[in-house]
């Protein structure tokens, strides 16, 4: 018997080279994964996981981190730097501010230089314990009283022991115990020696005390601190101010004298609490949740404010703020945000809502964000010059600090990198989005072709979930075996639609697939 010669068609190949990262919305797409775990772009557009990280040391209770050349960190009430205990903190989670040689702890309000160890004292108060006296005076120290200073300013001369140490000139300070008022308040040292300071101010007549008087200088209580111009920035909620140092002396914020080296403060109107402050090509800015206060000028004389309505940092994400080859990043109410200086664009669309409070770190042209959701962390890293998101595993990564190409970070109690030498096995896993193909009549996919390299010490797998029926079932197991691209073929079965998973461990890459589909009849049962 003749049988009939049946003409049938050719599978056509759909190929995917380009993975391009993470998308957990429904808008995600061919060569987008739903769900990752310990992936990078470091090899893109290949599938491949992330570098081993690195263990620098162990604390017994982490309060901060900072790299400064060597590395600055807070070990319950120790200061440490370059592995070297520096001073006695309070055991509290630290805020560290740069400030040319200095590092600034708060909320301990002291400063440690890096390059000759000394410890200041921000803030100092003097309480007298003997007599006091006061008189009129000049400026200039003159034999002959009939030979006024220059500029014809009356001062007074206040003497006390000690009352000169801790101070230095220029210190805007507070009197307070004397008896003539007009000593009491806020003035600024206008110069000192051993036992005596020179302040302005208008008295009754020359006297003297034996009754306690208290001088001090102290710092605004701020939320959050940022260095420009040579100047310490703070911003205080609860007096919805914005603060500046004295040019040079971030321990100076009362000398309101009005030259250009003096402090400023200015009153900010608009309802809300500050969400953080950075410095940002060349301005101050201070974020709410939904505006932006940008100082702009160089000195008191000329500086202003401006408030913009915008998406701005959001509640406990003040450490996400972090700029990334001349932008900045940062965590809003409805996502990640990129900004360059007018309107913030979201960039980080493709990850699911509802994280809350995040801290961020940022080294080459990676953003990396750790976020909180429902008890757990997740973390999260951007591309920004391919403008792709991978997302790595549950770290609670805090206090991230750069040092040139590392990107330091605490885990738990725990100094790490986010690369370096550490033998660590990585498991990794990248589920698809769904594989369907819109054609009238019914199809099946006859096999999928995939190449990728599994090296020794490595391993692959491949699952697939048919229909969205949510349960997976494995096609293929692959264990190292050579450095060699290798094709692993597939023979799924007949289904409307499908994804994939892929996992394993080690440095396997996944480096291309092919889907090939065969098209059927139009009944379908």
């Amino acid at each position: 018997m003749r049988l009939p010669r049946l003409s049938g068609s050719r599978p056509a190949g759909d190929t995917l080279i380009q993975f391009k990262g993470y998308n957990n919305t429904d808008r995600s797409g061919k060569g987008e994964f739903t769900a990752m775990k310990n992936m990078t772009s470091d090899r893109y557009p290949l599938l491949s996981p992330r570098k081993p990280r690195g263990t620098i040391c162990e604390l017994g209770k982490a309060n901060g981190l900072l790299a400064r050349e060597k590395l600055l960190w807070a070990d319950g009430d120790k200061l440490y730097y370059d592995g070297n205990v520096v001073a006695t903190v309070e055991d509290s989670e630290k805020t560290f501010i740069s400030f040319g040689a200095y590092v600034i702890v708060f909320p301990d309000k002291v400063m440690y230089n890096t390059a000759n160890g000394e410890l200041k004292q921000m803030e100092h108060t003097y309480t007298s314990s003997g007599t006091v006296s006061y008189k009129q005076s000049w400026l200039t120290e003159v034999e002959n009283e009939d030979e006024l200073d220059p500029e014809g300013q009356i001062y007074v001369k206040i003497s006390a022991t000690g009352i000169d140490e801790g101070f230095q000139k220029g210190d805007g300070i507070t009197l307070e115990g004397f008896t003539e008022e007009a000593l009491n308040g806020t003035h600024t040292i206008q110069d000192m020696e051993e036992g005596w300071i020179k302040i302005i101010a208008a008295i009754d007549a020359d006297g003297s005390q034996t009754a306690a008087v208290t001088i001090t200088r102290k710092l605004p209580e701020c939320d959050f601190w940022t260095v420009a111009e040579n100047r310490l920035w703070g911003c205080s909620s609860k007096n919805h101010e914005i603060y500046a140092s004295a040019l040079g002396n971030p321990t100076n914020f009362y000398n309101y004298e009005g030259t250009a080296d003096s402090s400023y403060a200015a009153t900010i109107a608009n309802d809300g609490d500050f969400t953080g402050a950075i410095t940002y090509l060349g301005y101050i800015m201070f974020f709410k949740e939904n505006s932006v206060h940008k100082v702009y000028g160089s000195k008191p004389g000329n500086f202003q404010i401006t408030e913009g309505q915008l998406r701005g940092v959001a509640r406990g994400c003040a450490r996400s703020m972090q700029i990334v080859n001349e932008v900045l990043y940062y965590k809003s109410t409805s996502g990640i945000m990129s900004f360059q200086g007018a309107l913030p664009d979201e960039v980080g669309d493709v990850i699911e809502g509802g994280y809350g409070v995040a801290e961020a770190g940022t080294v080459g042209n990676k953003y990396y964000i750790s976020m909180e959701k429902d008890g757990e962390y997740h973390l999260f890293v951007y591309d920004a010059r391919l403008g792709v998101w991978h997302r790595e595993d549950n770290t609670q990564a805090r206090w991230f600090t750069k040092d040139g190409d590392k990107l330091y970070y605490i885990e738990g109690n725990t100094i790490k990198t986010i690369e370096g030498n550490d033998l660590e096995v990585v498991e990794w896993s990248a589920d698809t989005s769904d594989f369907t193909y819109q054609a009238a009549e019914s199809k099946f996919v006859s096999r999928v072709s995939i190449r990728a390299e599994v090296p020794w010490g490595s391993a692959l797998e491949v699952w697939i979930d048919y229909d969205s029926l949510g349960v997976w079932q494995r096609l293929k197991s692959v264990g190292g075996k050579t450095k060699n691209i290798i094709n692993l073929p597939l023979i799924p079965r007949r289904c409307d639609h499908f994804r994939l998973r892929f996992c394993g461990y080690g440095e396997a890459a996944v480096h291309d697939m092919t889907i090939y589909l065969t098209t059927g009849s139009n009944e379908r049962r």
